[in-house]
């Protein structure tokens, strides 16, 4: 039985650019804008990448999740009145957005070809708000690398649901090294172990710094002819 698609309508990518002594310098950051019809829940987004090094996702929510708090940030005072007006000035109030994946790491080698066109899957286990009420998504695309002077990704679905997972049997290994005989996971579990794999990004301040709520980390790459 397949799952349930979101629909939803899709903008961008769009370059982020930082204006210097009157220069445009291009970021290596681009942001596609994914806006739902009507609050709704996610479980999960799938894509294709193509040369895309690292992932963020920033989440817009409605009405019924303003009040809340969370550590990706407050929700902005725009979604508060709702009326069409309001809701209208909460995509353009950076407060309103939250931090839900900070930057999922999905091509480990940005100057390299390895992972470049793989099949990703972002699930809602992975971002620090829930993905409940939600009325937009902006993926925030990083390629750090001057290499590749053309990042995006494509085949962009959203489910509503988890992704169903049959149980697997997994090595257990041992202090010592030694691999013993493989137990049953869960499709919770599998999740839980895929969610921490992805989450542990090596500390590299030549590739990634912080980033805060409502903003974008910006470099400025140096490209050769």
């Amino acid at each position: 039985m397949s799952r349930e698609t979101v629909v939803f309508s899709q903008s961008g990518p769009t370059p982020v650019c930082v204006d210097e002594a009157g220069l445009t310098t291009r970021t290596g950051c681009f942001i596609i804008t994914l806006t739902f019809p009507q609050p709704t829940q996610i479980g999960e987004i799938t894509f294709r990448n193509h040369y895309t090094w690292a992932v963020g996702v920033h989440v817009l929510r409605g009405p019924s999740s303003s009040t809340s708090t969370s550590t990706g940030g407050l929700m902005g005072a725009g979604l508060l009145g709702g009326g069409e007006s309001d809701a209208a000035w909460a995509w353009k109030d950076p407060a309103a957005w939250q931090v839900g994946v900070k930057n999922k790491v999905i091509m480990p080698h940005p100057h390299t070809e390895t992972a470049s066109h793989d099949f990703v899957s972002v699930t809602c286990l992975e971002s620090r708000v829930d993905w409940q009420d939600v009325l937009g998504l902006r993926l925030v695309l990083r390629q750090p690398s001057p290499v590749w002077r053309t990042f995006f990704i494509q085949e962009v679905t959203v489910y509503r649901e988890l992704p169903r997972l049959p149980p697997f049997s997994v090595p257990i290994i041992t202090r010592s090294g030694q691999r013993e005989k493989s137990q049953q996971v869960s499709p919770l579990e599998r999740l839980i172990q895929q969610t921490r794999k992805a989450m542990q990004v090596p500390d590299d301040n030549s590739l990634q710094s912080g980033l805060a709520g409502g903003g974008y980390d910006l470099v400025a790459l140096q490209y050769t002819s």
